[in-house]
């Protein structure tokens, strides 16, 4: 770990309690309210996958008998469901969707002329502002990453659509 995430650590430790503190006490804090699609990306697939690891039944539906091969048949579609719906909502995370666009390097790279973050603002005249670095992007590779990021995008949308059907349909279903 480098010393400037410790410093950042050290830092923002008493805000870290205090979020800490909020959770405890209302179940979120208002750092979870900046970004309420993020802390569910985030929060509900881990959920899910604890419920499919730690389950001990399934829904009345998937069982037809109380013969024990039709328990495990229905255990195995529960957990097909629950799988599907973490897959989903998975998906929908820019951190752990499979798809990716593969043109973004060098978009990012002709972009800001292959600047790292920090080299990518110039100070102005003023010496006060600053100013964000752009270069010229080949108008083909333009083309292809806006396609992709729409492609992508869709994906995304469509994930998030079943993973909340699945989530309705069975929302009354996700106890243990």
């Amino acid at each position: 770990m480098n010393i400037y995430r410790i410093f950042d650590k050290i830092k923002y430790f008493p805000q870290d309690v205090k979020h800490v503190y909020q959770r405890a006490r209302k179940g979120y804090s208002f750092r979870d309210v900046w970004s309420i699609d993020y802390w569910f990306m985030e929060i509900i697939p881990n959920m899910l996958t604890d419920l499919k690891n730690n389950k001990r039944g399934c829904p009345a539906q998937f069982v037809n008998s109380d013969d024990d091969q039709d328990f495990e048949k229905g255990m195995k579609k529960w957990q097909n469901v629950l799988d599907r719906m973490i897959f989903c909502f998975r998906e929908i995370n820019d951190d752990t969707c499979s798809m990716k666009n593969e043109y973004e390097d060098e978009y990012f790279s002709q972009r800001y002329e292959g600047k790292s973050f920090k080299d990518m603002f110039i100070k102005n005249e003023d010496g006060k502002t600053y100013s964000l670095i752009e270069g010229k992007v080949d108008p083909k590779l333009e083309e292809n990453y806006r396609k992709k990021m729409l492609e992508i995008e869709a994906y995304k949308d469509n994930m998030k659509n079943e993973g909340f059907e699945l989530f309705n349909k069975y929302f009354w279903n996700l106890w243990d």
